[in-house]
């Protein structure tokens, strides 16, 4: 980019053209929200809106005619629980990100995997006895009755 972006100059007409409106838009769509995380989600909101316009900024576009899609996208950053410094300290479990395996309780209060695959299952766990399935055993009974290991298998 040849010429350097004044930032001062942007943050300005940033809260000229966008601030009002991303700031009324933010209460309009936390106003449901509890107290104690509204104010959070709309201060997000308004990070998230100047973070999307310094963005363009840099790659040389006006986000002035961009304004009511950038708001929207804002929105949605904070109503999905994104952060702009990253997630929270505390994991949401039911979140797909958390790599986290629900696990059900039983009727005796005890806890057991609600997943069919998992390995503590123990219908699962195929282990041979020893002696029981011996394949030279196999082999001998199969030549004992001339019948080729090819066609057993078949």
């Amino acid at each position: 980019m040849s010429d350097p972006i004044d930032w001062r100059v942007e943050q300005d007409r940033f809260m000229r053209v966008a601030y009002e409106r991303t700031a009324k838009a933010a209460h309009t769509a936390f106003f449901k929200w509890h107290r104690r995380k509204r104010d959070d989600a709309m201060a997000e909101m308004v990070g998230k809106m100047w973070d999307q316009w310094s963005r363009l900024l840099m790659r040389g576009k006006d986000p002035e005619p961009m304004l009511w899609p950038l708001i929207h996208w804002a929105k949605m950053w904070v109503r999905y629980d994104r952060k702009i410094a990253g997630r929270g300290r505390n994991p949401d479990v039911f979140d797909y990100r958390a790599r986290m395996t629900r696990q059900d309780l039983d009727g005796q209060g005890k806890v057991r995997p609600s997943e069919r695959s998992a390995r503590i299952n123990g219908w699962l766990d195929w282990s041979v006895d020893a002696g029981a399935d011996d394949p030279a055993e196999l082999a001998a009974a199969l030549e004992a009755a001339g019948l080729p290991l090819e066609d057993w298998a078949a």
